[in-house]
């Protein structure tokens, strides 16, 4: 029986039992931002459980999963995967143990013939609540009378579970497999031992307390069953291998990746481990970017980055020359085609996806190594654990790697420090995942049952008359009135107000009661599904009931400007990038657009140039912009731009830019499916301005530009800075670059002529002191090659090591002789003038020169005998200070 049967007589066999069979959710969690991943089979459920929702009594999934945890023991033991599909039965309030511990017991053996003395079932013995005698009086009733004797009682670590410190909780019933006594080790302590010979199976919560502060539980009036049971585990058990990493859900990768590197699956302990991880990491990365997850050093990319650089860090260890990733994904494709199809359509997206970032790996090894290298000789006696953690975090340097090339040089290497760091960074993103802003979906959850759904009217109307058929506080609990002043939230039986989604802001505008304003709307959001909820502020009493009229805000205008601008923007980049080239996330305001795209390397000026060439041709053929809802089935026909992992409905959305409508779809600037709201010719976008490129992450780069009113805005304030920059040099607009030009020639002129000064400084020891009558000094120093610049530099210098001082400087440069006389700030001569003595100087040279009575210069033709003429200088000095 292969993996594919096994996932299917599950979901039938519950079907069977009046189970409502559920397609798999995706790996993000929809409508649930505490997740980073989908974890568990009843994620989906929560509403239900919650008593949030109340359409089902009873379902079954197979749901894809992925937990971050175990990454690092993935290929060490049998028993640890980061992706893997949970098959769980699910009750909401309906059946529970009896039906729960029966129909999981008849499955195993029954619907998988599966020997019913290797399986040993636990109950909760007590501990925090009291022992679970239901659940074994259940098992006993089921149970031969020779398996009794295979009942467990463990305690609240294995057997107990709670969603928190208080709220719903109750026992657990986890039944074991027995591999066998080959697996036996000394001091097992049988089903429930951590070693690999009793391995958990299938898990069965009963959900029956509600547990109270100080430890009290009480029973909860509505019981609920979830159970979770891994297929991998499953499988390996009904298909008789000894690990899941030997089944039809592992294997053809496994098999692959041991043809391309030439290396045999049981050829040594090493080549095992390796193998596994490879085949495990390539598993967990093709449904992550299946789903658009594209690899970065943040959140769920920085997941999927470690995962393919571990699995191509083992190929290497392997022998790996060239980049193999990609060239494995056909296998996954294979295993999961029939039941995943999200991976086929993604397919090419996925094979690039893994080349690039393996490319890249290869680099980031190269320069850890620098850094390694840097490392040894800065720490030869031990490498510091955050130094191998900021290593390991910065370059995605393996650990491993680090601690097999320090102990070639017999260094040390502080992993306790390490694996500090590590938690540190995990507590802290962690804490950024939790408080990133973004709105927890349960607190509407009460009301988006509670509440009809809206009617968005947005696409054809900016004004409606509505109904406010309920009304939340700032907390999110339902309120039948907010008083003016106060904020809270207003769901409508109808608008024409966006929600947030797409990348697209949610509108902002006014409720209004007759001619009087009744409230502000600060933003539109639909955080569960069907509920549009509208951010207020009352400025007039708010009650359920009232009639109001919705007026959305002039901003939307310019943000649907901006909305269209991102799919001409996108169209352009795949016409010069290619179809590789896909959208990576988009933010869409009144005030600009901001677009991420992937792209294998940064765009030169003259391709942005080009992205707004394009963009500004097709606004000049003013082509029209068709919005219209049509099968899902059509953008696979028409070829339509789609997100990767996004979920459309059906019939979707699409928005067409061409001259001939869908008659002539084919011919066309643009083809996507949106949600978002709309121009309806190009011609009303005027310019759309790039203002900049930057870079993501690797491979994946952003645009921020501007389109409509909002470029209209950009350029009234750039011509606003240019008349007051204009203003400011005393030239007009247009001569306004060429005297930019200038001014920087001039400070090009002025930094070379100061690159001069610290030379001038460090001429400062060969200067001359010569003592005066009245106890001051005279310095006297010559600079050849100084200019006028460096020689007031040199001044300054010397001004400040001799406060009591006359200087005469001077340098001769191409047959002229520039000079200097200055008095420092506590110079007593008062008479003494400066620009007295350079007027004589001047004139034994026939030169010109003048200045301050404390500061002159002068320069003239260079004297025949210098020697000579600075002994007169000194001379003329000394008669001027008297």
């Amino acid at each position: 029986m292969t993996s594919c049967e096994i996932r299917k007589r599950f979901l039938d066999f519950f079907a069977g039992h009046g189970h409502t069979v559920v397609r798999s959710s995706p790996l993000i969690p929809e409508g649930d931002p505490t997740l980073l991943f989908t974890s568990a089979g009843m994620v989906q459920f929560k509403p239900y459980y919650l008593g949030l929702k109340t359409g089902m009594k009873r379902a079954a999934s197979c749901q894809k999963s992925l937990r971050t945890t175990d990454i690092d023991n993935v290929g060490r033991t049998i028993r640890h995967l980061t992706f893997f599909e949970m098959l769980g039965n699910f009750s909401f309030g309906d059946y529970f143990k009896a039906e729960s511990i029966k129909w999981g017991w008849d499955f195993l053996i029954k619907e998988m013939g599966l020997p019913a003395e290797r399986f040993y079932p636990s109950i909760y013995g007590g501990g925090v609540a009291p022992r679970d005698e239901e659940a074994r009086k259940i098992w006993e009733s089921v149970l031969p009378g020779n398996l009794r004797s295979h009942i467990v009682e463990l305690g609240d670590g294995d057997n107990f579970w709670a969603m928190g410190d208080t709220g719903p909780s109750g026992p657990c019933s986890e039944i074991y497999w027995d591999r066998g006594e080959k697996y036996s080790h000394p001091g097992c302590k049988g089903a429930g031992c951590s070693c690999d010979r009793y391995i958990e199976v299938w898990n069965h919560v009963f959900t029956q307390f509600d547990k109270q502060p100080g430890g009290v539980f009480n029973p909860l009036p509505k019981k609920n069953i979830d159970t979770g049971m891994g297929l991998e585990r499953l499988a390996f058990i009904v298909e008789g291998k000894e690990t899941p990493f030997d089944t039809t859900l592992f294997y053809p990768i496994v098999e692959t990746a041991s043809k391309l590197l030439k290396v045999g699956y049981g050829s040594s302990p090493e080549a095992v481990s390796a193998l596994r991880i490879i085949s495990e990491h390539l598993r967990a990365s093709v449904f992550l970017l299946a789903e658009g997850v594209i690899p970065s050093n943040e959140g769920r990319g920085y997941v999927l980055r470690r995962l393919i650089r571990r699995a191509a860090r083992y190929g290497r260890i392997m022998g790996a020359k060239d980049l193999f990733l990609h060239r494995l994904a056909p296998a996954v494709h294979t295993i999961f085609r029939d039941v995943y199809p999200e991976i086929i359509s993604a397919e090419k997206q996925i094979k690039d996806a893994l080349k690039f970032e393996e490319q890249g790996f290869i680099e980031t090894l190269e320069n850890g190594e620098k850094f390694l290298a840097d490392l040894f000789g800065k720490h030869p006696r031990g490498i510091p654990g955050a130094e191998a953690f900021k290593l390991y975090e910065t370059y995605g340097f393996p650990l491993e790697l680090t601690r097999e090339l320090a102990l070639k040089k017999n260094i040390p290497l502080d992993e306790e420090g390490f694996n500090r760091a590590r938690r540190s960074a995990q507590e802290t993103a962690k804490a950024n995942w939790k408080d990133s802003g973004e709105q927890n979906a349960f607190i509407f959850q009460k009301a988006e049952e509670k509440f009809p759904a809206t009617v968005f009217l947005g696409y054809e109307t900016v004004e409606a008359q509505a109904e406010i058929i309920g009304l939340l506080d700032k907390a999110g609990e339902i309120a039948a009135a907010l008083e003016p002043g106060t904020e809270g939230w207003a769901a409508l039986d109808r608008t024409p107000f966006y929600a947030e989604s797409g990348g697209q802001v949610g509108d902002l505008g006014l409720l209004m009661a007759g001619d009087a304003i009744a409230a502000e709307v600060l933003d539109t959001q639909k955080p569960v599904e069907k509920v549009f909820f509208h951010h207020v502020k009352a400025v007039e009493k708010l009650k359920t009931g009232d009639r109001i009229k919705a007026v959305v805000s002039g901003l939307r205008y310019r943000t649907a400007c901006n909305h269209t601008a991102v799919h001409v923007i996108n169209a352009a980049l795949r016409k010069i990038f290619g179809a590789g080239t896909r959208q990576a996330g988009s933010i869409v305001t009144p005030e600009k657009f901001r677009f991420d795209y992937t792209i294998a390397k940064a765009p030169s000026k003259e391709e942005l140039a080009k992205v707004e060439a394009i963009a500004a041709a097709a606004i000049l053929e003013d082509y029209a912009v068709f919005k219209m809802e049509r099968a899902l089935a059509d953008a696979e026909k028409f070829g339509a731009v789609t997100l990767l992992g996004e979920k459309y409905k059906d019939p979707a959305r699409f928005v067409l830019i061409n001259k001939g409508g869908w008659d002539d779809a084919l011919n066309r600037c643009s083809l996507e499916l949106c949600g978002g709201t709309h121009i309806d010719r190009l011609g009303e976008l005027m310019l759309v301005k790039i203002l900049k490129d930057s870079s993501v992450s690797r491979g994946v780069r952003r645009i921020e530009g501007v389109a409509g009113p909002a470029a209209v805005d950009y350029l009234k304030s750039l011509s606003e800075i240019a008349g007051k920059v204009s203003q400011r040099l005393s030239v007009s607009p247009d001569e306004l670059a060429n005297r930019v030009e200038q001014l920087l020639d001039n400070i090009k002129e002025l930094k070379t002529r100061r690159e001069q000064a610290p030379q001038a400084t460090d001429s400062a020891g060969s200067a001359k002191v010569i003592d005066l009558p009245n106890g001051a000094k005279l310095v006297t120093a010559g600079n050849a090659g100084f200019e006028m610049q460096a020689l007031r530099s040199f001044s300054d210098s010397l001004r400040k090591s001799y406060p009591d001082a006359v200087l005469f400087l001077y340098s001769e440069n191409k047959g002229k002789l520039s000079y200097i006389v200055a008095v420092s700030p506590e110079f007593k001569g008062r008479d003494f003038s400066a620009a007295e003595v350079v007027k004589k100087i001047s004139g034994i040279l026939n030169g010109s020169g003048g200045g301050r009575k404390d500061f002159a210069q002068g320069g003239g033709p260079a004297p025949a005998d210098l020697d000579r003429f600075k002994t007169g200088i000194i001379d003329i000095i000394k008669s001027a200070i008297g």
